[in-house]
Formats: C-alpha cells, structure tokens, sequence
C-alpha cells in the first residue's frame, strides 16, 4: 500500500461575511505558517467498584476550533484585520493660512497633513512676513515644519501648504468581524491539491503589532471558528469547516 505523506504550501483566503453570506475572498498575502486546533471540555467518570478508580465512561461536552497564523504583506486591508481597525483614506488637499502657534526655534510642528508640497509660512504682523525658506526644513512626507530663526518675526506664525493623499487606519476601535477563512494549497509530495475551510472565524480581540524591525515584518494572528448549524446538518460540510482532499490528475 503506498504510503500517503502531506507537505503543505499555499494561499490564505479571507471572505467578509454580511447578513450571514460569505463575499468577495481577499488573498492575504505570503503567510509563513498557519494551523488550526482542535479542543474540547470533557467529562471523565471514574468507576467505583474495583478499587482502581478507574475512568469508565468520557462525553465530550463542548468542542472548539480555533486558528493561529502568521501574516507578512503590510497592506491596509490586512492591517485593519491585524489592528481591529477601519481602513480609510485622507483625500488632501488646498490649506490656506494654517495656525502654527507660537514657535521656537529648533520645534518640529505638524501642519495637519502628509506629502504636503507648496509651503508658505507666513507671520501675523499687519501685512503677514512671508519666511524664507532658508529659515525653515520641510518633512513633506510626515508634514512637519522645523524652524530655525524666528528672528523679526510676529506669533503666531502660520502655514499655507498643499496636503497629499495617504492611507489610515484606526486602532482597535472596531469589533472583529466574522469571515469565511479559506486554504487552498498544494502536497509538493504528489502535486494533489487541499482545500480547508472554516465557515465562520473571529480573530481574537488582542494583538501585537511590532513597530521596529531587524528583518521584514511579521504579524501574528489567532482566533476562533464558530460553528454553523445549518451547513452542520450536511455530513459533506460540517458544524466548524473541512478539508478537502483533490487527487492530482493521473
């Protein structure tokens, strides 16, 4: 009989579910391990008769499924996923006489926007002094003005500049959201295809997300498969997922 080894590669999938339906699945990017486990609370009797105490009879009680996995790609959908966030965007635009406050020299100020371009900065006497460009650094992509000589010139000083687009999500003000989770890989053994799948998951409420790396960043990732009663009365689906195992092609 030929001895059936697996050594799995592939791809993650993850489908929104609204109204119970799963949508559009989204590819997550490279993920370097990812692993389902299964657990359960069990009742044990122990028997009384032989002085053994030994156990006799076990129920499971309750089963469970959960997931854990790592993610590599950095786009803004998976790090809303990551960060329990909403993905969004800044649309810029045109900012006309910003108020920069009172400013000393050395002070790195926000304008309130990112990859700004066409800064002006101007002083409040009568007729506004504009500041030449000498006496101020520019970090276009984070938005910041740093000062270096505000010699002659009137407070508060303030900013005309042109904001850019950028993307932004927020942090951990979103419930997690239920999603079709999705592997579909190969056996480099014998090239036959497997496909799990996980009807319902939510990714557990905590997380870790590294700001600095060494290396190229990673994200963990875990979370529980909730059960579906009605795909559970199918015996080819089941109450938490499956796995389906194709034979390459002869």
């Amino acid at each position: 009989m030929a001895k059936q080894y697996i050594s799995l590669q592939g791809k993650l999938y993850l489908s929104p579910i609204v109204a119970g339906v799963a949508g559009a699945a989204r590819h997550v990017g490279n993920a370097p391990d990812f692993e389902i486990e299964l657990d359960g609370d069990v009742i044990e009797h122990q028997e009384s008769t032989t002085g053994q105490r030994t156990t006799d009879f076990m129920m499971t009680r309750t089963r469970s499924v959960n997931f854990k996995g790592t993610l590599e790609e950095a786009s803004k959908e998976n790090i809303a996923y990551i960060l329990n966030g909403q993905a969004t965007s800044i649309a810029g635009g045109t900012v006309t006489a910003k108020n920069l406050g009172t400013v000393a020299v050395g002070q790195e100020v926000a304008l309130g926007g990112y990859n700004v371009s066409n800064v002006v900065i101007k002083d409040s006497t009568a007729t506004p002094v504009v500041v030449d460009a000498s006496k101020y650094k520019v970090d276009a992509a984070f938005g910041t003005v740093t000062i270096s000589d505000v010699t002659g010139l009137t407070m508060p000083l303030t900013a005309d500049f042109t904001a850019g687009t950028a993307s932004v999500t927020t942090i951990n003000d979103q419930d997690s959201k239920e999603y079709e989770l999705t592997f579909r890989g190969i056996n480099t053994v014998d090239n036959s295809k497997v496909e799990v799948k996980l009807w319902r998951t939510k990714k557990d409420a905590s997380a870790t997300f590294p700001l600095i790396h060494e290396e190229l960043g990673s994200y963990e990732i875990s979370g529980m498969a909730l059960s579906d009663a009605e795909k559970g009365s199918d015996s080819s689906l089941g109450l938490f997922g499956r796995v389906v195992q194709i034979a390459a092609p002869v």
